[in-house]
């Protein structure tokens, strides 16, 4: 049985912005564009992939992201928490930048910037999910 799918404000609003992109690119014939692609490969991850094992430890984070898990599409990347007990994951953030190590806008710099200000700090406590504290900035 697979696990219901919740996603933060952040996620659904980049989910939605993908979701638009492919539609009017669609519209305009054009079904082999790349937002068509990374819409179809975000919508699958999210529908199919993630919500069949949303645990498995190939997916697991390390360090400062332990307890997160994430799937690579392409240089996409989608960042999730998950309770066995609930059933329930919880899309935290799906990367609108390609990722490129080292570069100021690289979906972990990002995702991890987020993390620390708190943003997610409600649906973690939600999900019951332990975070390590290392070099988070407290509110």
């Amino acid at each position: 049985m697979p696990y219901a799918i919740d996603m933060t404000a952040t996620a659904e609003e980049v989910y939605k912005k993908l979701a638009r992109l492919s539609k009017a690119a669609e519209a305009a014939g054009d079904y082999a564009s790349a937002h068509c692609t990374t819409f179809h490969m975000v919508r699958d991850a999210i529908t199919r992939i993630i919500p069949t094992d949303p645990l498995n430890k190939s997916y697991a984070l390390r360090g400062d992201l332990a307890n997160i898990f994430r799937l690579r599409k392409g240089r996409l990347r989608i960042c999730w928490i998950a309770s066995s007990e609930m059933r329930r994951v919880c899309i935290l953030f799906i990367s609108e930048n390609l990722r490129k190590e080292g570069d100021a806008n690289d979906p972990y710099e990002v995702f991890k910037s987020l993390l620390d200000s708190g943003l997610f700090d409600g649906m973690i406590r939600r999900y019951g999910v332990r975070i390590p504290t290392k070099g988070r900035q407290r509110p």
